[in-house]
């Protein structure tokens, strides 16, 4: 039992909680929550440790019996302690970190997702998850944006970022454009009354639909770089959408 809050392994995992950087140099993340620390199980993620309140002994004793069962270290924790890890603002007191390798694959054919700097890994997940539905190939990041292993985004995605291809380009309109000359079409989507409407538009096999930042959109050279600019029809008093429901609106248009 882990009572005391400045326990170097609570420190360890706090940190991992916070800090990107810290995830991407130890190849760490964390999972919380019984639903996701569940689906850790079904895609035999190796646990690293696991911690746990006797609240949620009480609540999931089950699945914490299945956990400490592949769970390379494991330790009933405070309500004080656990608090201290947690990334919820009503925590169920269930939290794993796990060692994670990239899902990644060379983008040959498909249709693929590609977010220019997300900021909200709200968004990202929610994007994630249709993406995953609508069987998307996968998604394309550019390294300013969001850490798609935080623990906000795994919990917005419900798991679909630890399923889905992800990969986060270090040059992301070099990536895009190596792309473009493989044969893939490059579609970005803009607020403009002169873009094409999305409903309007057919798409091919090879095909990459590109969301801007939330604040800012495309950056002018994306929009360059870019086949044709598209932009979702809207009625009443509205001048944008959510990025998450713009790329949702976006991916059904290209596979209805």
């Amino acid at each position: 039992m882990i009572t005391a809050r400045d326990n170097p392994k609570i420190k360890r995992v706090a940190m991992l909680v916070s800090s990107a950087k810290k995830r991407r140099k130890e190849g760490v993340f964390v999972l919380e929550g019984s639903r996701l620390c569940g689906e850790a199980l079904r895609e035999n993620i190796t646990v690293n440790e696991l911690y746990y309140t006797n609240r949620a002994l009480l609540e999931h004793h089950s699945l914490i019996d299945e956990l400490k069962s592949k769970a390379l270290f494991y330790s009933e924790v405070s309500q004080s302690v656990f608090e201290k890890i947690s990334d919820t603002d009503s925590p169920q007191g269930i939290l794993l970190t796990f060692s994670f390798k990239e899902n990644k694959k060379e983008i040959k054919t498909g249709k693929w997702l590609a977010f220019e700097s997300v900021s909200d890994p709200s968004n990202l997940g929610a994007a994630a998850r249709t993406a995953e539905a609508l069987g998307f190939g996968g998604i394309l990041l550019s390294k300013t944006g969001v850490d798609p292993y935080s623990p906000k985004s795994l919990r917005a995605s419900m798991g679909a970022l630890l399923r889905l291809p992800v990969i986060v380009a270090e040059d992301f309109e070099g990536e895009i454009n190596r792309l473009k000359e493989e044969g893939f079409n490059i579609t970005g989507t803009v607020v403009e009354s002169t873009a094409l409407k999305i409903n309007e538009l057919s798409f091919g096999e090879k095909e990459v639909a590109v969301i801007g930042n939330e604040a800012n959109g495309l950056t002018e050279k994306m929009k360059k770089i870019c086949d044709r600019l598209v932009t979702i029809p809207m009625s009443g008093r509205a001048e944008s959408l959510n990025a998450g429901v713009a790329a949702a609106i976006v991916m059904w248009e290209m596979v209805r």
